[in-house]
């Protein structure tokens, strides 16, 4: 931890700052204050125990508003920061039910992403969409479909894919047409 990051985990004032920040971003569901706050607490290696209460606080806020916006067939638009926001979270969440081997849940989320996102992250949805259909690791998508000298650090999505990425897609067109045909059905409810 680089010595400023060391001064600021002791700088009372600082952590007051902080822990009004926190509360004032679960008590209006703000998901970018309250993202600013979890990497702030991320960078600063804080408490476990409030850094997943702030997270899980996301996630209720990003599925909160996912909710509604499917009620009434919106997608996500980025020129909203929180609506990034949102998209972010749920990306995450996808990400991490994917690395626990929920392959199903990951799916569903994906499906809903692939339908929600902008168009320019759409491949960056399918692919994913895809490759938890056949049971894929979140390993192996990263080290064999995402190329890694692309990948943008800031970035909170994985959108830069290698050209067996693109073959995947093609060979598996029939396989993904399938699984945005789920999303149909549930529109149809």
């Amino acid at each position: 931890m680089d010595a400023n990051l060391t001064r600021l985990k002791t700088d009372k004032e600082f952590l007051e700052n902080l822990e009004k920040e926190r509360q004032k971003a679960f008590k209006e569901h703000d998901i970018v204050k309250l993202y600013d706050v979890l990497d702030t607490m991320l960078a600063l290696d804080m408490e476990d125990e409030k850094i997943d209460e702030l997270y899980q606080e996301i996630l209720r806020t990003a599925f909160d508003d996912l909710a509604q916006m499917l009620s009434v067939g919106e997608r996500f638009d980025f020129t909203k920061e929180h609506d990034f926001y949102n998209a972010r979270a749920i990306y995450e969440h996808a990400l991490e039910r994917w690395n626990s081997k929920d392959y199903k849940g990951a799916n569903e989320l994906f499906l809903v992403l692939s339908y929600i996102m902008p168009d320019r992250y759409q491949k960056a949805m399918l692919l994913p969409l895809g490759l938890t259909a056949q049971k894929e690791s979140l390993d192996r998508f990263i080290a064999e479909f995402v190329d890694q000298k692309k990948v943008d650090e800031e970035s909170f999505f994985f959108d830069a894919f290698t050209k067996k990425a693109e073959e995947f897609l093609v060979c598996h067109s029939d396989l993904i047409e399938e699984e945005l045909k789920k999303i149909e059905k549930l529109a149809q409810r």
